[in-house]
């Protein structure tokens, strides 16, 4: 009878075993399929796909499987983005970049010759102690309040806008133009901030594009937006501590 017992043990002991080496190497083979399999890398110039590479997960690109994408007739290339919106975080090496998965990059092809931004821009947002407490996300104002949150045309280059505003910890704001929330521009549109500085609040939008910005140091800021009505992708817009607040009031 005990032997019996010990017999059946030790038989489902083995099975155990064998099954285990089997689920092992199965795995093991998905792995090394997965290792195989073939990814396409497709690149944009805004809406138009100017082609595709297919390269096996986990490799690199050759350079010369996509340099001519990057041949722009009027225009310089600036690299290539996983957003439309050519999110500085986004950008890709793609000499250094391995790519595990099915990929689309946008390249950013920029031109000294756009066409005149005629609208105007301002800052709306919200405050405790800063001018955005009058602003109030673009409330009701006369056209005299509404020209401090307006950013003034640079004169460094085409359609250049920018305004130095004191801004506090637990602000929040977003670029409009015309004050007018059909083009709002939020956290995500932003090109360049110290993320020590500012923070993505979210929004009522549901992306980061239309996410609030939300302050994390006390500051005097310049706020800089440059655009390109031809290709709204290419707006740039970058948020620089230039000073301590002015806290009188």
């Amino acid at each position: 009878m005990i032997k019996s017992i010990i017999k059946k043990t030790t038989v489902g002991l083995l099975t155990f075993i064998l099954l285990a080496a089997v689920l092992l190497t199965g795995c093991g083979k998905t792995k090394t399929e997965s290792s195989n399999e073939e990814i396409s890398i497709t690149f944009m110039n805004q809406d138009d796909t100017l082609g595709v590479v297919k390269l096996q997960s986990g490799t690199k690109l050759s350079k010369e499987s996509y340099a001519s994408y990057e041949n722009l007739d009027g225009a310089e290339f600036k690299g290539w983005y996983e957003t439309p919106s050519f999110m500085e975080s986004s950008k890709k090496d793609l000499e250094n970049e391995a790519f595990s998965k099915n990929t689309t990059l946008y390249g950013d092809f920029r031109t000294s010759d756009v066409t005149e931004d005629t609208h105007k821009w301002y800052i709306a947002g919200s405050s405790e102690k800063g001018s955005l407490k009058l602003n109030n996300w673009a409330a009701e104002l006369s056209d005299e309040e509404k020209e401090q949150f307006e950013l003034k045309p640079t004169g460094k280059q085409t359609n250049e806008f920018a305004i130095t505003i004191d801004l506090f910890v637990g602000d929040e704001y977003q670029l409009i133009s015309d004050w007018s929330w059909d083009n709002q521009l939020g956290y995500g549109r932003f090109t360049e901030l110290d993320a020590s500085q500012m923070e993505n609040a979210g929004g009522f939008g549901g992306t980061d594009e239309t996410a609030n910005v939300k302050v994390a140091a006390d500051g005097k800021y310049t706020i800089t937006l440059i655009t390109n009505p031809d290709n709204p992708a290419q707006i740039q817009i970058s948020v620089v501590r230039i000073s301590d607040a002015d806290t009188k009031s």
